[in-house]
């Protein structure tokens, strides 16, 4: 019996003009393939978003209080 292959999802996307070899040049440097390049990027991104929500918040917390009188 074959192994099972693990659930994937089929996405295409359109990139703009020179994107795709930016990514597979970055691919090839990280030793990963176009598609894990991809997938890591990704998951970078939404780490990175939730960062900078955090840090937004804590910015605004700390001007809040300096702008509160004592």
């Amino acid at each position: 019996m074959p192994a099972k292959r693990k659930e994937e999802e089929k996405f295409v996307v359109r990139l703009p003009k020179g994107m795709r070899g930016q990514l597979a040049e970055l691919a090839r440097l990280n030793n990963r393939s176009l598609n894990s390049e991809i997938v890591h990027r990704l998951g970078l991104a939404e780490t990175l978003e939730v960062e900078l929500d955090r840090a937004k918040r804590t910015i605004d917390e700390l001007l809040d209080n300096k702008n509160k009188p004592s």
